[in-house]
């Protein structure tokens, strides 16, 4: 099988190992933790709420904390520290195997997790060069799709097998130091940056949030993430009763449905890359954010378990390819000092809605069923779109060009070099 070109970037290779590896890691022991919490509080459901909110909170602030960090300091320092933190909170996990502990040490390896991602997502920028960014892009969200698929049927199986968690978290561990060995090995030097005065985080963050609302394209990608994340958040809590409730199919089937979608996240990996060099990213964007909420409909409106996995299918490329434009845009049209920012605000915009939602659902879920309160979020998800098609942030984000903001190169890598 031949080895993706944006891979030849050895600095690009170190830090797309290091964090596939830590990726893998932590999707297998998100999973096996929500088992350990279920298991160690007698198989109540009310515990993997408080853990599911707790981990969503504390990646909510690291992401606040992750976009000017990385922006402030040098961002392989930063990483590093990130896998550093991590790792003694791992270890506290094989001595404190009680509820409360496990919930807490998960939400606080989620901190550190939400500072590395739009730390590394801006380190991307700043070694690849700029015609290779949406192979670059395309490559990790066709990863990551692999990994959503692989990640929590792993964690299950270990824990399973292994029957208890030490075993995973001996995994993970192994993760963290890999990833500090890759990411130590990166030749990497800061971008140059305009010379200003030294300010506060607060302050940091309000111009991040200014710098988004000045340009309008921006806050269109930004709003259209939080209306995806807000109905996102209802769907996955209650994607289970509804194979169970509506479909009338088991556990077996609801993996076997997930699966489905990693492939077509894998299929929309493949084909972002073409896409993108055909049409740009505002446009593909809005088209496949439209696709969304017609498919999530069309599943609910008509159900059956090959209509599910059809669905499934199309639905895992659409949002693959949707989340790789998005992270194209970025990368073409924002200036390097906001990069980190601009990533935080938008793992921001998904994460906070998110959380709403599950709330939502945790006070309704047992009044209302499945299936209205599903079917009601298609139509609000269907609302919070197309209408908005209308508003000019949304026009000017569909008609914007390919014109990119100029980059430091002297940080970028060399093919065959470093």
């Amino acid at each position: 099988m031949r080895t993706p070109k944006v891979l030849s970037y050895p600095n690009f290779k170190r830090l797309y190992y290091a964090g596939l590896t830590s990726e893998l890691g932590s999707f297998i022991t998100e999973t096996a933790l929500m088992l350990t919490v279920f298991e160690l509080s007698n198989k109540n459901k009310a515990y993997l709420g408080l853990a599911r909110a707790v981990f969503l909170i504390f990646l909510t602030i690291g992401n606040l904390f992750g976009g000017v960090l990385g922006e402030k300091f040098n961002r392989k320092d930063v990483l590093n520290f990130t896998n550093y933190a991590r790792i003694p909170l791992v270890i506290s996990l094989f001595i404190f195997q009680e509820v409360y502990w496990v919930i807490i040490a998960d939400g606080l390896i989620a901190l550190f997790t939400g500072i590395y991602n739009p730390t590394r997502q801006a380190t991307v920028n700043d070694i690849v060069p700029q015609e290779d960014i949406p192979k670059a892009n395309a490559l990790f969200g066709s990863t990551f799709a692999i990994l959503h698929m692989l990640g929590p049927f792993l964690g299950a199986f270990l824990y399973s097998h292994f029957n208890g968690i030490n075993e995973v978290l001996s995994f993970d561990l192994l993760t963290y130091f890999i990833g500090i060995y890759l990411i130590g090995t990166i030749s990497y030097k800061a971008p140059k940056k305009e010379t200003v005065k030294k300010s506060s985080i607060r302050s940091e963050l309000v111009d991040g949030m200014k710098y988004v609302l000045k340009k309008k394209e921006l806050f269109a990608l930004i709003t259209n993430t939080a209306v995806a994340g807000l109905c996102i958040g209802f769907l996955i809590p209650l994607l289970l009763p509804f194979f169970i409730e509506v479909l009338h199919l088991d556990e077996r089937a609801y993996g076997i449905a997930f699966s489905f979608f990693g492939l077509g996240g894998i299929l929309g990996g493949f084909f972002s890359e073409k896409i993108s060099k055909r049409w740009p990213a505002g446009k593909v964007n809005i088209w496949t954010l439209c696709m969304e909420p017609i498919l999530m409909l069309l599943w609910i409106a008509i159900p059956g378990y090959y209509n599910t996995i059809a669905i499934f299918l199309i639905w895992g490329a659409v949002v693959v390819i949707r989340m790789t434009t998005q992270l194209n845009f970025i990368s073409h049209k924002v200036e390097t000092k906001y990069l980190t920012r601009v990533y935080s605000l938008i793992d921001l915009a998904f994460v906070i809605p998110n959380i709403a939602s599950g709330i939502i659902v945790s006070i309704i879920g047992e009044a209302i069923s499945t299936r209205d309160i599903l079917f009601t979020v298609s139509i609000l998800f269907i609302l919070g779109i197309f209408p908005r098609l209308f508003f000019k942030n949304m026009q000017l984000l569909y008609n914007s060009n390919d014109e990119k903001v100029t980059r430091d190169t002297s940080v970028q890598d060399q093919l065959g070099k470093g």
